[in-house]
């Protein structure tokens, strides 16, 4: 099996549910092989679902297409093969290797941030592969224009096909999900039940998956239907969950970023952690109880001072930044199902 095939099938495939939050995106990716090759750039927020809609397309072309050659690789895999590339100079091969395809997905480019070699190695692939007819598919946290520091030339890129926002669901949707969810897992999910959860969570897809798998696990581990009762008391807990663990906050945070928990609690001060680790200590000031030094000390054994800084600084910039509020909405709401879980499996114990 090829690289793209393994992506295509490396999550657990639930069919792919159109909503009003993702037609738009949807009819993007399936033009793909239908009308000339023209770059599509998905992008939204964390557990939007872009990746789910880039493996859905590249099953499907490759349902159309079995003998169509297709790369898909995450932001990660790509730097990855391309400093070994760097390191045994052998750029040259990575380069003639990663150029006959007709398919290109790259997921989360967005981690690019501040890394121009990267990005430049992106920009000639890119340009070299459109030429010769590929179909090339991103997806991104951020949309062309929020991407500050990259090569204006690979943004232009990024904007001269087809953008697509991908929105978190509303009320509606979050019902059609978890209906649709609950079917994929062959869960018993009354409406009442759906509905109830549709209206208390206001999360992403992804975490509203995260939330059955909870509640199944509870109602298998105390014997109850999951029905609206059961829902009622995970909601109330939710509201007012036990206070997380400051490994809960790093591992919640570190999800939201895309980046690994060590890295939040290293002591370096790389690209892209500093906003993250900042998030991590407000939300553990906010919830755990910790003291400004224990705070400090879990996230890379900083000072005191260094915790009031990133209080202070966030606090500055939360009402002028609506996608740090949102980021920081999502990981609390993912910290409140982890702190209704643990309540609810302790009652039912």
């Amino acid at each position: 099996m090829s690289r793209a095939e393994k992506s295509a099938h490396s999550s657990i495939l639930v069919p792919l549910l159109v909503l009003p939050e993702n037609r738009f995106a949807f009819e993007a990716v399936s033009s793909i092989g239908k009308l000339p090759a023209r770059p599509i750039f998905l992008y939204g927020l964390s557990g939007a679902g872009k990746t789910h809609l880039a493996r859905h397309a590249v099953r499907s072309y490759l349902a159309s297409r079995p003998q169509a050659k297709v790369q898909h690789l995450t932001a990660g895999e790509f730097s990855a093969e391309f400093a070994e590339a760097a390191a045994h100079k052998t750029i040259p091969l990575f380069q003639a290797a990663s150029r006959d395809f007709d398919l290109f997905v790259l997921d989360d480019v967005h981690l690019f941030d501040r890394r121009p070699e990267t990005q430049l190695q992106l920009l000639l692939l890119c340009d070299e592969i459109s030429a010769a007819g590929c179909q090339i598919l991103w997806t991104s946290r951020n949309s062309p224009g929020d991407l500050t520091h990259f090569l204006r030339k690979l943004v232009s890129r990024f904007r001269a096909g087809v953008a697509a926002q991908i929105r978190l669901p509303g009320p509606e949707s979050r019902q059609r999900l978890l209906e649709h969810f609950s079917e994929s897992r062959q869960m018993a999910l009354s409406d009442q039940a759906a509905n109830l959860l549709a209206q208390g969570l206001a999360v992403s897809p992804r975490e509203l998956w995260s939330v059955l798998v909870q509640l199944e696990s509870i109602s298998r581990h105390a014997r109850r239907p999951i029905d609206a009762a059961l829902v009622e008391q995970f909601l109330r807990q939710e509201v007012a969950p036990s206070n997380p663990r400051l490994d809960d906050i790093c591992r919640a945070v570190a999800r939201q970023f895309g980046i690994s928990a060590s890295r939040l609690r290293s002591r370096k001060q790389t690209r892209g952690v500093v906003l993250p680790r900042q998030c991590a200590m407000l939300l553990a000031r906010q919830w755990t109880g910790r003291t400004l030094e224990q705070i400090g000390r879990y996230f890379g054994d900083r000072d005191h001072s260094t915790v009031i800084h990133a209080c202070r600084r966030l606090a500055r910039l939360i009402p002028h930044e609506a996608e740090l509020r949102l980021n920081l909405s999502q990981i609390e709401a993912a910290l409140a199902v982890v702190g209704a879980s643990e309540n609810l499996d302790f009652a039912a114990g």
